[in-house]
């Protein structure tokens, strides 16, 4: 008996709590953005303990379920795979690289700040702008491993897809976003028209 389809059930879970981690993120550090109270961040800083654990635990699944489907089945001359592989990899090491110290600062800075409005202090490393810039990049090479995974072009095939992935990933990361402070105070200066 073979336990191909096991681990490719055990690698589909490990996605889906990829996909579940990046989601939490990126909704945590937009929603501390648009945060009006310390309350509030330390409220959206809470997902960052059911990060700590989900995070490592579908990686780990992804690893050696994937790598057990390599050795058994597919072998290493797949461009997918072996793209795919590089891409969890670096991932794995630029996370906790670029956004572990600035989710850190915005920890000390949240327990450091007294009840009440956002101050300055604290909104400084919210408001960073390569957390905003790098937050959605994961997100979206995952959905290019995806492709990847579904579609398993060639080299030329696998490079292009991860490519569009990282340069709408970045792009982005740059486009403006209204709060729903902002949105409001638009919403309240604009009469409506009948």
């Amino acid at each position: 008996m073979t336990l191909y389809p096991y681990a490719l059930f055990f690698h589909v879970v490990g996605v889906l709590g990829l996909f579940i981690s990046i989601g939490l993120e990126v909704t945590a550090v937009f929603r501390m953005r648009a945060a009006k109270t310390t309350t509030q961040i330390h409220e959206w800083m809470s997902i960052n303990s059911a990060l700590e654990k989900i995070l490592p635990a579908s990686a780990v699944l992804i690893l050696l379920s994937g790598l057990y489907m390599i050795f058994t089945g597919w072998g290493w001359s797949h461009a997918w795979i072996n793209l795919s592989l590089g891409v969890l990899i670096v991932m794995g090491i630029l996370g906790p690289v670029i956004n572990g110290p600035r989710i850190k600062a915005i920890h000390v800075a949240a327990e450091a700040a007294p009840d009440g409005p956002v101050p300055a202090s604290l909104q400084k490393p919210i408001f960073d702008p390569i957390l905003r810039a790098y937050v959605l990049i994961p997100a979206f090479m995952a959905l290019g491993v995806v492709a990847l995974m579904i579609l398993k072009p060639d080299w030329i095939g696998s490079v292009v897809v991860l490519v569009l992935a990282f340069i709408v990933g970045t792009i982005s990361g740059q486009l403006p976003r209204r709060t729903p402070h902002k949105a409001q105070s638009v919403a309240r200066e604009t009469p409506l028209q009948s």
